[in-house]
């Protein structure tokens, strides 16, 4: 077959059909947002076409093709250097057309394309043949799913281990594209969800992983030209967690965290609005503060001693603890070359961390963060009194507290951190310590039992708060589980955002 007319006029007809600027200024606002949404759908066509194009391009560019490869011909190394040139795309938008172009392929190896797709059905999806990955593949050939929430899905979980994983992992696909549809989850939410829940799955990759973030820590200087002096420091998620954590909270007002609510609060909040520097100038002179004077000095941090919570379940706890000891008690060794014998035995003394077995070290959670910690970050952490650890029941629910007052008590406030994760609202990337607690029953509802509980508060952002209560809408608890109402529309299932929550529904312990 060869290129359609219709096809090679595309281009003309598509400008010739779009509104000039001053056309989308007279749109109302419902045809504003009906007209994106309509460019939206136009679009995952096109990109659904050029990412099967830009596969085949691909394949036809395999390197033992040798000066047959269409990339060779074009004087280019690959296939996606070729759709990056054709497309005018960047190199990593056109290797991320390549991997759906494959997606949608593996779609139609599975399942013919039908004529009208019908209502998106995890169960349709379950029942598909192939491999683990297929009902992604046919979520985005159907529409069921935006290819980039597609792409960061299979990105972040990665492939299974051995064939005795894959059925966890297809599971874990289908549980992945409900929460897509149920949570209405950005891209970016979708890709951390998934790398969390790889991180369940494959422990050893897990462990690996952890230490693999940890050993690329590397601190910079570079003296330039005109004096200033730049630091460039890359630090794994651990570190980032203990050096962000109270600089956020010291900056908040001016980072977009949670309102104060004391005099002494609220002076120093607008202290911060009205001061001259740039965000960036007070980032700068607070982390000098932070190494010169350290966390714990007395004023540098006001009455908030910044604390990194570890998130762990009793289970992954024990698993650690028994690690730990087995690492401590392990006999002495010969030790590699070089190392001194002890004077009296004529032995080395060296003891060589021994190796848990995959899975037997146990993992934790930093607040709102998909990488894990291995169960030996975690001792260490506790033993150096870097953090403080949480300790969770299987169910995620022991940390629930009431009391009588209005306000939210700090254990209730991590007790919903370590719950949500941030902020609840769908695609909001606010982490818990730039949060406010919202009273899912205003206070007052019930004269007879006055009583703030966990459960019946939820994680929001400055933003969504007053959003929230200034549009008219409210969450609803039904269960373990929370749902966002808006006026006139279908409720929005709210999803956690913690890596320990991820855990927990991977492994069939929340709903």
């Amino acid at each position: 077959m060869s290129i359609s007319s219709g096809v090679r006029e595309l281009p003309g007809l598509v400008a010739g059909m779009l509104p000039h600027a001053c056309d989308i200024e007279r749109l109302s606002d419902g045809e504003l947002t009906e007209f994106v949404r309509l460019l939206g759908q136009a679009a995952a066509v096109m990109q659904s076409s050029a990412a099967i194009a830009a596969a085949e391009i691909e394949t036809r560019s395999r390197r033992e093709l040798g000066p047959e490869s269409l990339a060779r011909k074009a004087g280019v190394k690959s296939g996606a250097e070729l759709v990056q040139r054709l497309t005018g795309s960047s190199l990593t938008d056109a290797r991320k057309a390549v991997r759906v172009g494959v997606l949608l392929e593996t779609a139609q190896a599975v399942a013919p394309e039908p004529a009208d797709a019908g209502p998106r059905s995890i169960e349709v999806l379950a029942a598909l043949p192939g491999a683990w990955s297929a009902p992604i593949a046919v979520a985005v050939r159907n529409g069921w799913l935006p290819a980039e929430h597609a792409d960061r899905i299979t990105s972040g979980l990665g492939q299974p281990r051995d064939d005795a994983s894959t059925p966890a992992y297809r599971q874990a696909v289908l549980r992945l594209i409900a929460d897509c549809w149920d949570g209405e989850l950005t891209p970016e939410d979708a890709g951390r969800a998934a790398k969390a829940t790889r991180a369940v799955l494959d422990r050893e990759w897990a462990q690996q992983n952890a230490q693999r973030l940890y050993e690329q820590r590397s601190l910079k200087r570079t003296v330039r030209g005109d004096g200033m002096v730049k630091y460039d420091l890359l630090v794994d998620p651990a570190t980032d967690a203990q050096i962000w954590t109270p600089i956020r909270r010291h900056l908040s007002p001016r980072l977009g965290g949670p309102r104060f609510m004391t005099d002494e609060e609220r002076a120093r909040a607008e202290e911060l609005q009205q001061d001259a520097r740039t965000n960036e100038q007070l980032l700068a002179d607070t982390f000098t503060a932070f190494l010169t004077a350290g966390v714990t000095s007395s004023g540098v941090f006001g009455k908030y001693t910044p604390t990194v919570t570890i998130a762990v379940t009793t289970s992954e706890l024990k698993k650690a603890i028994t690690a730990d000891a087995a690492r401590r008690n392990s006999p002495p060794h010969d030790g590699p070359p070089g190392q001194p014998p002890d004077a009296a035995s004529g032995t080395s003394t060296h003891r060589p961390p021994a190796t848990p077995p995959p899975g037997a070290d146990g993992i934790a959670w930093l607040d709102g963060r998909p990488e894990p910690l291995t169960g030996a970050q975690l001792i260490t952490a506790l033993c150096d009194g870097d953090a403080a650890a949480a300790l969770l029941d299987e169910t995620g629910q022991t940390l629930d507290a009431t009391k009588a007052e209005r306000t939210f008590s700090t254990r209730q406030r991590r007790a919903m951190a370590l719950r949500d994760g941030g902020c609840l609202i769908p695609g909001c990337p606010m982490p818990p310590d730039a949060t406010e607690a919202h009273h899912l029953n205003p206070w007052g509802e019930n004269e007879a039992n006055h009583k703030t509980e966990t459960k019946d508060g939820v994680l929001l952002c400055k933003f969504d708060h007053l959003n929230l209560h200034n549009h008219g809408g409210r969450i609803e608890r039904r269960g373990n589980t929370y749902w966002l109402h808006w006026p006139g529309e279908e409720p929005v299932r709210l999803l956690p955002k913690h890596s320990l929550t991820t855990q927990l529904r991977t492994q069939g312990e929340l709903p």
